[in-house]
């Protein structure tokens, strides 16, 4: 763990807006962990909001909506913020304001159709995980603790704290879904101390809420990074430390994140898909850093073509998610995906010359995986995957970017990481 500067001002006190009417969307068929949704639409469909246009029959994957009304205008490889190339849908919307039945009560629901309606409402971790979420509230193993994820230790980074502070109802109704489903013994909600207005906000939304015969507590935890990682929470809250190759299932433990949960309630209460979220948009490259609502696919382009967002100066950086875990992208061509929480304008690019190692070990002692980030490198630069992944363990990696971070040779070392990972899953 460690403290990193935060840079969430003006951001996290500056009240959500929302640009939800883009002229084109850019969906991506790749916006989940699993496989690869195919296109269930054709070039010239018109598709009513709402509906799939892609899907997969594997068991690990997430169907994918219309985010609105829309012609089918191209099926072809798309700019993708983490893949950087990817098979999508292009969108041509025909803007009509669809009105979404809200439902009064879950009483009537089990769990297994409660756990349909969000699968086919394609809802998938928010976090940056973006795991289907309807496989992991079906959880073969028992759940003793649900714990909420509203820590967002990620710099920048403010939409999950926006989103506790305007949506709390929502999110505590998201909460009591899964508590239905997965019968836990407690519920903990967990934010980071630097966020004071959330908490206040949260605490009132627990003291309000339906959930039955489960407790819900309020944990305020310490602000630092990468607090929010899964099993950081978990250990940090029950102090249970989860080993390399075990899932917190193992150990009677679920994490979901607050973005999530709202997800959750729209899907069920409102038969709501996922096709819009809360994204932050920050840097010092902007003249106003803001949280937008905004449709899945809609493109960095036409944000700033539309003067949703303007640059004070010609960003030396722009970045996918936060400084800490995201990715380097190369232009305004990319679309919002589901689990994007953020992009980065940054003025300055900082100094990125590697250097010789020197063996301080700061690398190791801020790896919270403990593992030894400059021994899989030497291996990843001589090309040599397999043995970094076998001897060092580089699965359990949680590419956090503390490694990096800490690194007075500015060696890349989440890069190493995150190629090993890439080389062997393909294989």
């Amino acid at each position: 763990m460690a403290h990193v500067k935060e840079h969430k001002e003006p951001q996290a006190h500056t009240a959500s807006e929302s640009f939800l009417t883009p002229s084109k969307l850019f969906i991506p068929l790749s916006q989940h962990v699993g496989a690869i949704c195919q296109p269930t639409v054709k070039v010239g469909d018109i598709v009513e909001e709402g509906s799939i246009i892609a899907s997969s029959n594997v068991f690990v994957s997430a169907a994918i909506h219309a985010p609105l009304k829309a012609k089918v205008v191209k099926i072809d490889t798309l700019r993708h913020p983490i893949l950087k190339r990817a098979q999508g849908i292009i969108l041509e919307p025909i803007i009509e304001t669809k009105n979404y039945p809200i439902r009064q009560t879950i009483d009537d629901l089990t769990k297994e159709q409660l756990i349909a309606i969000i699968k086919n409402s394609g809802v998938v971790g928010m976090g940056g995980a973006a795991f289907p979420t309807h496989i992991k509230l079906n959880s073969p193993k028992p759940i003793d603790t649900i714990i909420i994820n509203g820590c967002e230790c990620e710099p920048y980074l403010a939409c999950d704290n926006r989103l506790m502070i305007e949506n709390g109802k929502e999110i505590l109704t998201g909460i009591e879904i899964a508590a239905k489903i997965i019968q836990p013994k407690k519920i903990i909600f967990a934010i980071e101390n630097n966020k004071p207005e959330a908490i206040k906000k949260i605490n009132q939304a627990i003291n309000e809420s339906t959930i039955k015969n489960v407790p819900v507590e309020l944990k305020v935890m310490k602000s630092v990074f990468p607090q929010g990682g899964e099993k950081q929470l978990i250990q940090a809250i029950t102090g249970i430390k989860i080993p390399g190759g075990k899932l917190p299932l193992d150990y009677g433990c679920l994490v979901t994140n607050v973005a999530t949960c709202f997800a959750i309630h729209d899907a069920v209460y409102m038969d709501k898909p996922l096709t819009q979220r809360l994204v932050t948009f920050a840097g010092d490259a902007l003249v106003t850093p803001k949280n937008i609502w905004i449709k899945i696919g809609t493109t960095l382009k036409e944000l700033f073509d539309k003067k949703i967002l303007e640059f004070k100066c010609e960003p030396k950086k722009i970045i996918s998610g936060g400084p800490m875990m995201g990715t380097a992208i190369d232009g305004l061509d990319y679309p919002i995906l589901k689990a994007t929480g953020g992009f980065l304008f940054l003025a300055k690019s900082g100094n990125t010359k590697e250097t010789a190692c020197i063996r301080c070990s700061r690398c190791v002692d801020a790896c919270p995986m403990n593992l030894l980030p400059l021994e899989y490198a030497k291996l990843a630069k001589k090309e040599e995957f397999d043995a970094a992944m076998n001897i060092y363990n580089v699965a359990d990696c949680m590419e956090c970017g503390l490694c990096a971070w800490s690194c007075p040779a500015k060696i890349p070392l989440t890069h190493y990481a995150k190629t090993i990972k890439k080389y062997c899953t393909k294989k």
